[in-house]
């Protein structure tokens, strides 16, 4: 390279070497995002969370996705449980900013109560184990001694 005078020769020079490297991560990082689906009792700001990095990184590859259609994508993802917030979002047709989407959807997850700490305190309290009697008295039968 010492030889190369011009950045812009240097440039393509560097793009033919790991060009190929950095196709696959735009593939894989985009497959990620396409096949990404949040289970219904985990939590939205970690889904979020994941989706975001996954844009970011797509962006760093120099994949240009504007900001309205990588909340769709993230919206896309969502479990049945938000299909009313899906609704209500096409309905009004908000732009909101991936955090403030972000925001929206935790705000939306409290209210609807799917978040993972709710269920799983509710799964705590439907299978405690039921007691097998204990402390419960006996009653004794008389005996007839009229016969």
């Amino acid at each position: 390279m010492q030889d190369v005078e011009l950045a812009s020769d240097i440039m393509l020079s560097l793009k033919e070497m790991f060009g190929e490297q950095g196709r696959f991560a735009r593939q894989e990082t985009m497959r990620k995002v396409y096949n990404t689906k949040m289970a219904e009792s985990t939590s939205v700001r970690e889904h979020c969370l994941k989706m975001i990095s996954n844009l970011n990184t797509l962006e760093v590859l120099g994949v240009d996705i504007d900001g309205e259609s990588q909340v769709d994508m993230i919206l896309q993802s969502l479990p049945e449980s938000f299909k009313e917030f899906r609704l209500n979002y096409n309905m009004n047709k908000k732009i909101y900013s991936l955090s403030e989407f972000m925001n929206e959807l935790v705000v939306t997850e409290g209210i609807l109560g799917t978040s993972s700490v709710e269920a799983n305190m509710a799964k705590a309290f439907t299978s405690q184990p039921k007691s097998k009697g204990k402390g419960k008295k006996k009653k004794k039968k008389k005996k007839d001694f009229t016969k």
